[in-house]
């Protein structure tokens, strides 16, 4: 048997937000495509960040990758997810799976309703866990709260095989 964390990621359709401004920006057309073809690293720090309770240092790996992504991908990722859920909840998916799932939320999340990650908790074997302050990144907003969180998880699935 196998286990499955899931970090920010929204359960429906329902949940998702309105977006911050810049995202929108860069991701909609007609304005999108050309903004993200002369997108700086300070662009993509501002777009990233966006997506944050508080200020966060981001690495500069980080902003590479994200520059590495083109336009079209990056659509069609948006796209393709928000499909995916709405085909079929991921707590629908998650609960046919019957395997642990830790779920890591940040109670101040700008891009899926904060309340949601409680959709999961309709999933058996399942924990929900809200971070306090923290935004749509817990890895780079709260790492030392969210390795801990996967550390325990991956501990207790590995004694529960």
């Amino acid at each position: 048997m196998g286990s499955l964390a899931l970090i920010s990621s929204g359960p429906s359709p329902d949940a998702l937000l309105r977006q911050p401004f810049i995202l929108r920006l860069l991701l909609a057309p007609p304005l999108g495509p050309l903004l993200w073809s002369r997108r700086s690293d300070a662009m993509i720090r501002k777009g990233i960040s966006a997506m944050a309770a508080r200020p966060v240092d981001l690495p500069d790996d980080l902003v590479a990758d994200v520059r590495s992504i083109t336009y079209r991908v990056m659509r069609t990722v948006l796209r393709r997810n928000t499909a995916y859920i709405a085909e079929r909840s991921m707590p629908e998916r998650l609960a046919a799976l019957q395997v642990p799932v830790q779920v890591i939320f940040g109670s101040a999340d700008p891009r899926w309703e904060p309340s949601s990650a409680h959709q999961y908790d309709a999933v058996p074997n399942a924990r929900v866990e809200l971070l306090p302050g923290v935004g749509h990144l817990p890895m780079v907003e709260a790492p030392e709260m969210t390795s801990k969180l996967l550390l325990r998880f991956t501990a207790t699935a590995a004694d529960n095989p």
